[in-house]
């Protein structure tokens, strides 16, 4: 059985405390001591609260914060962990120099954004003192931390997963009716990477979009009065809806007919997972790590960034064709089924975290092979 302490700082839900609860829970589910400590009041406290992970409130506030620092120190000594998983960057400094007054065996960062690294000797001693291992998500971000100068040998990636039992296989998935608009649906946190203005653009210059198409945005963010204004702008008002906000997002996800991700840069889009493994074909953009989900023509289609055009296009493409929309979507929950599964990414955490303890018992090294 491993102890693992995974440290997150985000004040809000987003599709990497949605990946960082799955992992928490599948690994509690194996029988695997975990514990979480996380900024307190947020949607994954109360969630991890709920199905009986240990969760310890703090505040990080900063990358250098001595106060968190001194508090972070008994915490670790509280609760003995032999692995400490930064699931955001803000607590890695700290919680690094922390865990030197414990007896830690390993210590992980999950990277699970695709932006490069910053050019500054602190992040460079952030990522590679005392940790032993990065893990990406795609091998997208993977190579992203190599071009920012990580060595290849400390970086490990595992692919995120999904409990399909959540989502039914469909054998058949129903087609709009004649005469019925198409649902085009996403779920995103609107901010300026998410690239939703284009979705909003390509919707403008599709011919008939008012009798043919409905779109539906969930999710909140710094953008969304700019957005409300550009349909407004538009003249879209009377086909599009922003739902705002939603903690379930499968309830929209399942009502949509295609899913569309516009996004500027994405590192492995928990969203088009999850649309993935509902069956639903795929719009989206050839960032990140988008390709290593969606292959073009097979379970969706895929189009430059900042090209609404050739967004219009795609999406229009699979209105007007629903036999093959409804092929790509099963060929999406097959991919889902083969590759991004919750127990393959369980399994992988699992063998790295007991190579990594394995590891420092025989040499005491810090960096994984």
């Amino acid at each position: 059985m491993l102890s693992l302490l995974f440290i997150d700082t985000e004040k809000i839900w987003r599709g990497g405390q949605a990946q960082l609860l799955t992992l928490i829970r599948g690994l509690h589910q194996h029988g695997h001591e975990t514990n979480l400590i996380c900024h307190p009041g947020t949607l994954l406290e109360k969630r991890a609260t709920k199905i009986g992970i240990p969760t310890f409130p703090m505040s990080i506030r900063s990358e250098l914060g001595i106060i968190s620092f001194f508090r972070l120190i008994p915490a670790m000594r509280r609760i003995r962990p032999e692995i400490i998983a930064f699931n955001t960057p803000k607590a890695v400094f700290i919680g690094t120099a922390a865990s030197r007054f414990t007896s830690v065996g390993a210590r992980i960062i999950f990277r699970r954004v695709n932006f490069p690294l910053r050019k500054s000797f602190l992040t460079r001693l952030k990522y590679t003192w005392g940790i032993d291992c990065i893990v990406a998500i795609s091998e997208s971000i993977r190579l992203q931390l190599e071009i920012s100068g990580i060595p290849g040998s400390r970086i490990r990636t595992i692919y995120e997963g999904m409990d399909l039992s959540l989502y039914p296989a469909r054998s058949a998935k129903s087609i709009p009716a004649s005469g019925k608009p198409t649902v085009v649906g996403t779920v995103a946190h609107l901010s300026q990477e998410k690239g939703i203005q284009y979705l909003i653009e390509a919707a403008a210059m599709i011919p008939d979009v008012h009798k043919k198409l409905r779109f539906v945005i969930v999710g909140e963010g710094d953008c969304l009065t700019e957005l409300k204004a550009l349909v407004r702008d538009k003249g879209l008002l009377d086909i599009f809806l922003f739902a705002g906000f939603h903690s379930n997002t499968a309830q929209y996800i399942k009502a949509f007919d295609i899913f569309a991700l516009p996004s500027l840069s994405e590192g492995l889009s928990s969203a088009i997972l999850e649309a993935m493994a509902t069956s639903l074909p795929i719009v989206a953009t050839n960032v990140g790590g988008i390709p290593e989900l969606v292959i073009d023509g097979d379970n969706g289609l895929l189009v430059a960034p900042k090209d609404p055009a050739a967004l219009a296009g795609a999406i229009q493409r699979l209105c007007e064709n629903p036999e093959e929309s409804h092929r790509m979507g099963l060929r999406g929950r097959e991919r889902m089924e083969e590759k991004f599964t919750m127990e393959r990414k369980i399994r992988e955490t699992e063998l790295l975290c007991s190579h990594l303890l394995n590891k420092s018992t025989r040499s005491h090294g810090s960096a994984y092979v």
